[in-house]
C-alpha cells in the first residue's frame, strides 16, 4: 500500500477521519521491539509512521510521544513506512503534537470545559478531582531517546533541503558533487539514529550497509596506540 494510502476502519464501512500531515518523532513497542519512529500524518483514529525497523501487519503495539500513550495495529506495511488503527480515539491531534494530555471535563476542552465545570457548580454537582500532574522526570532520563529524534529532524531538515534544489536544473548542473554528498549526509544520520536508538547498538553498527561508515564506527580503539 503506498503512502498516502487510507487506512481502513474498524467498520470497514466508515470513511477514514481527515488526517493532518506533519513531522513527529515517536516511538513504538511491539513485543521485543522498541525502536523510534516518524509521525507522518495523524488523524484520531490513526496514523502513518515511518522507520529503520517496522513491525509487520496486524502487530499490536504502543505509540508512545512523551506523555501519551496510545494502544494501536498495524494494519498495512511497506517501504519504511506503516498505518497504524488506534484501538480508542481519545487524543486529539493537538495533543500529540504537543505530547500532552489537554484537561478535560466531562468530555469537554478548553473554553467548553470552563463553562462545563461553571455550569456543574451552579447545579451543585459534585466535581471530580482533577487528575494528578503527570511527575516531570530527570532531565538528564530521556536524553538518549532525545538524541535520536534531534538526529532524525536534521535528516528531515538535510531531506526537505536537498528536495528544494533538486528542483532547479541548473543547480543540479552546478553541484551535483556537493547534492550527492548531501543525500551522503542523509543516509549517514539515518543509520546514526537508529543506532542511537537500538538496545543493540554494538549489533545495530554491524549491520550498517554504509561500508565505510561501518568501518569507521567499528575501528579499533587508538586509546592505548602511542
Amino acid at each position: 500500500m503506498h503512502a498516502g494510502a487510507h487506512l481502513p476502519s474498524s467498520s470497514g464501512s466508515q470513511e477514514r477521519a481527515p488526517r493532518k500531515n506533519l513531522f513527529l518523532a515517536a516511538a513504538i513497542e511491539a513485543d521485543a521491539l522498541k525502536v523510534p519512529v516518524r509521525i507522518r500524518n495523524l488523524s484520531e483514529g490513526g496514523a502513518m509512521l515511518d522507520g529503520s525497523v517496522l513491525p509487520r501487519t496486524g502487530t499490536p503495539l504502543i505509540l508512545r510521544r512523551a506523555e501519551i500513550e496510545v494502544p494501536a495495529r498495524v494494519v498495512w506495511q511497506g517501504e519504511g513506512r506503516c498505518g497504524v488503527a488506534f484501538d480508542h480515539s481519545a487524543v486529539t491531534v493537538d495533543e500529540w503534537i504537543s505530547g500532552n494530555r489537554i484537561a478535560t471535563f466531562d468530555g469537554y476542552r478548553g473554553q467548553a470545559r470552563v463553562d462545563a465545570i461553571q455550569e456543574a457548580v451552579r447545579g451543585g454537582a459534585a466535581l471530580p478531582a482533577e487528575p494528578a500532574p503527570h511527575p516531570a522526570a530527570p532531565a538528564m532520563a530521556d536524553l538518549g531517546e532525545r538524541l535520536v529524534e534531534e538526529v532524525f529532524l536534521v535528516r528531515e531538515l538535510l531531506n526537505s533541503l536537498g528536495e528544494r534544489l533538486v528542483e532547479d536544473p541548473h543547480v543540479i548542473a552546478r553541484h551535483l558533487e556537493a547534492l550527492q554528498n548531501l543525500d551522503r549526509a542523509s543516509q549517514i544520520l539515518e543509520h546514526l539514529g537508529s543506532i542511537l536508538g537500538a538496545e543493540d547498538p554494538g549489533a545495530a553498527a554491524q549491520a550498517v550497509v554504509m561500508q565505510d561508515l561501518r568501518a569507521r564506527l567499528l575501528r579499533p580503539s587508538s586509546a592505548n596506540d602511542g
